[in-house]
Formats: structure tokens, sequence, C-alpha cells
């Protein structure tokens, strides 16, 4: 992370790692969600972190501050990334989504979670219409839903529906390509996440490259609108990662 900031950023985080105001300053340049940070009372540990749109995420322990700038900014890496694991484990056990207290990337994600399980299950089932179904109620919860003018709330539910509206989409091409097996090339393709059990882990793939979800903080950055170009952008690049190479969607 120290490699994509100035030389006089760098000095000033290092030799001022415990000052708050420092550290306020430059998390963002360290982390692409994370905009600002809460501490304890006493400024000696952080105990919540905080995206440019005010959405606050609850660390599941304190990162100690100290002197060692490279020691508590990895603890922080590790923390964020464990915290929002947990967050997930929560929400997946929760029969209905909290859209108001939970944060905007795992909304996101546990729905996506949620699809690929049961288009699986509609695929093997012979039921893909009757999800559609389903998913068209969810959207109609979703572009109803009174957001009181919250634009937090309204940025989340946003990007639940632009995600639910590409599903929609997905379920219709399964059903116009008649696909009845998972192994064929309609399901195949698309983007899918699960929870590896023997592992318990989030898994994201297409095809038959997969990667560990990283749990990288995302704030409430505006989601990309899915089209075909999109998803053979995705396509081409899992490949490429799958094979050691790397990529940018953007351009």
């Amino acid at each position: 992370r120290f490699y994509f900031i100035g030389d006089d950023d760098l000095l000033e985080i290092l030799g001022q790692a415990t000052n708050p105001v420092v550290i306020q300053t430059h998390l963002k340049k360290l982390f692409a969600g994370i905009f600002r940070v809460d501490f304890t009372p006493d400024n000696s540990a952080i105990i919540a972190m905080k995206s440019s749109a005010g959405e606050i995420v609850e660390l599941s322990a304190p990162v100690q501050i100290t002197d060692e700038v490279e020691i508590w900014l990895g603890d922080l890496v590790n923390e964020m990334k464990q915290s929002l694991s947990l967050i997930l484990r929560t929400t997946l056990n929760t029969p209905n989504l909290d859209i108001v207290n939970t944060p905007s990337q795992i909304c996101c994600l546990s729905e996506m979670i949620h699809f690929s399980n049961n288009s699986v299950q509609a695929i093997k089932k012979s039921k893909l219409s009757n999800y559609k179904i389903d998913l068209q109620k969810s959207l109609e919860t979703y572009t109803s839903f009174d957001h009181g003018g919250d634009m937090l709330l309204l940025s989340k539910l946003k990007a639940l529906t632009l995600d639910i509206i590409h599903n929609i989409e997905i379920v219709d091409l399964l059903i116009n390509t008649g696909v009845k097996n998972v192994s064929q090339w309609g399901w195949y393709k698309q983007l899918k996440y699960s929870i590896d059990p023997r592992r318990d882990v989030c898994n994201v793939g297409m095809c038959d490259a997969i990667f560990d979800y990283t749990f990288e903080y995302q704030g409430n950055a505006p989601k990309l609108v899915h089209t075909p170009l999109t998803d053979k952008c995705y396509l081409t690049l899992t490949q490429g990662m799958k094979m050691g190479y790397g990529g940018n969607p953007y351009g």
C-alpha cells in the first residue's frame, strides 16, 4: 500500500505514526473504501472504519496504534477482513436482510451468494421461471423501500437494485437458452459467489477460475452497471488472473 503514495506522505506517516490527525489524512490513500476511522476516547486504538458516504463498520476487535506503523496498519487490514467476514456469516444466517444496519458491500455479497445457490437449485429442479418471479418480488421490495431521504440507505438500495436487475437478466438467459444442467455454458460462464464449507471461506469465480474473496472494504462506491460487455471483460480478466496475468476493467 505504501507503494502508491508519494514520498512526502510516506515520510509523514512514518514520522507521526501515532498522530490521529495524520492517520485520518492518509488512510483514504491507503485503502479504497476507508475514508476515516473512529478512535477510542484516548486515541490509542481504532474501533471502526467509515466510508466517504458515512457508513460505519465497527471492527470486531480494537486495533492498537503503536510507533511501528507497518505493524498496526497490517493489524488494521487483518481486522477489516475479519470484521467483514464475521458480518457476512451473521447476515447469511439471518432469514431477512437487514439493509439499514448491514454494510452495503455485505448486503450485495450475501444476496449474490443466495442468488448463486438458488439458481443452482432452480436449474436442477427445472424451476427457473418460479425463481424469476421470486427475484421480481425482491426487486419490487427494494424499489418500494422507504429510505426516508437517507442518502446512505438510498445508495445501498441502488446497489442491490442494479445487482438484482442483472440477476433477472441472467435467469432470462438461462430460460431462453434452455439450460437444464449447471455444467452448461449459459450458467458455467456466469460470475458466481459461494461459501466453501471445507475451508469456511467465500469464493468468487467464473468458469474454472475460482478465487478467495479478499474482504477488502469497498465503502459505497457507485456500482458498475452490468452489460454483456461487462460480463465478457470479467470473463477475460478472471481467466487471465487464473493464468497469472493481471488487468483492469476500466478504460
